[in-house]
């Protein structure tokens, strides 16, 4: 849990459990809790003076915030579950009695969504999913002196006030190819399709390889619409470690399986992968077996959905743990009483989530501590823990 030093901590609902002040201090597995081992803090910055008496904490003002979601049409389904978790959020950090949640539907236009929002006086927005969403809004947020926390990944829709919460990929890449480096794999390839998905990982991917003085022995780029061809893989050579496969679970299953019929076995070369994988296919793949991806830790994210399988009774899809994190970071906000500004948005020190510790960097995007996760025998395990605090920007 994002813990504000002052006050986010008096009362946390989890179930039928409350947990108090001290609690924040000893509970390390429920969402919205720092580890004993984390720097994580609120908007407000981190003092040595000791937080006040908990009937000395001024109640916060009435807040208002946007949430931008499609609750209808084109990922209706996706944006209802969204919702069900920022309201999730709000009742399990206690803040129905000064923090409203103001939902409004982009699948009837994300510019009219937007316009009601500001016309009710919101104080930030949360939202929308979709990038051509996030731009259609961006200037009218901007004439109203708003800032968005956007869901969607597109990096060229992080511009002045908006920030994006989505899952980079960019993260992902430097995670697994830092930790493949260092367990002495230094011949890699890269495969992946021609479209902005595939343009977005292979830049990140040259871009570590030069950085580091690592071999690059091929980039194979294919047809999206297809598999690479046997003409395409023979670009790979003896001696190569490692193959970045920028796919989805069972595109990546069917190229790894490719590769094995081109005489490049799982044990003789690892398959590298993104968060596409974190899903709950893909540790059953056998072309996955014994591959590394970078991705979230699933920890606090498993309590995150229980809780809201037993509030709800329907499974959380992979994004709703992104609206939950974007709720409680407003409300916690709202309780330090410092805004929404830039500078409180942009805390160096970081927050802590369902999906472990973020930060938004100076591009407006979020920067993830990631675990580093292998498949093997139809599971996925964390062999390098996601990092507790962030060290330097």
């Amino acid at each position: 849990m994002l813990c504000n030093p002052l006050s986010v901590c008096r009362f946390l609902l989890m179930g039928s459990t409350i947990l108090t002040l001290s609690a924040c201090q000893t509970m390390t597995s429920a969402p919205w809790i720092p580890s004993q081992k984390a720097k994580v803090v609120s908007s407000a910055p981190v003092t040595p003076q000791t937080a006040p008496p908990e009937q000395q904490i001024s109640p916060p003002r009435q807040t208002k915030v946007a949430l931008l979601l499609p609750l209808s049409g084109k990922g209706a389904e996706t944006g209802q579950a969204m919702l069900n978790a920022a309201q999730l959020a709000m009742f399990d950090l206690n803040a129905t009695s000064f923090f409203e949640i103001l939902p409004e539907d982009t699948g009837k236009g994300a510019a009219e969504a937007m316009s009601h929002a500001v016309a009710k006086k919101v104080n930030l927005v949360l939202g929308p999913v979709f990038s051509p969403d996030t731009k259609e809004v961006t200037p009218i947020a901007l004439q109203s002196g708003l800032n968005i926390i956007s869901f969607s990944t597109d990096t060229s829709a992080a511009v002045g006030n908006t920030f994006l919460m989505g899952f980079m990929p960019q993260a992902q890449v430097n995670t697994v190819l830092s930790y493949a480096s260092t367990q002495g794999l230094k011949r890699m390839a890269i495969i992946a399709p021609r479209n902005t998905y595939g343009d977005t990982i292979t830049s990140t991917y040259l871009a570590f390889m030069q950085r580091y003085a690592l071999n690059n022995v091929a980039v194979i780029r294919y047809d999206e619409k297809l598999m690479p061809t046997e003409n395409d893989l023979s670009a790979l050579k003896p001696g190569i470690d490692a193959v970045l496969i920028a796919a989805t679970a069972m595109e990546s299953h069917k190229i790894s399986n490719l590769l094995s019929t081109s005489g490049f076995a799982p044990t003789i070369v690892r398959r590298l992968g993104t968060g596409l994988w974190d899903q709950g296919e893909a540790p059953k793949l056998s072309g996955l077996q014994q591959a590394w991806y970078a991705a979230s830790s699933s920890r606090l994210r498993t309590r995150f959905e229980h809780r809201y399988f037993e509030t709800y009774g329907t499974q959380a899809p992979r994004l709703a743990s992104l609206a939950y994190d974007a709720t409680a970071l407003a409300v916690v906000m709202a309780k330090s009483g410092q805004g929404f500004g830039r500078s409180v948005i942009t805390n160096p020190n970081g927050f802590a989530g369902v999906d472990g510790i973020f930060r938004f960097n100076g591009e407006g995007l979020a920067d993830r501590g990631l675990s580093v996760m292998e498949i093997r025998d139809g599971a996925a395990n964390e062999i390098q823990d996601a990092p507790q605090r962030f060290t330097g920007r």
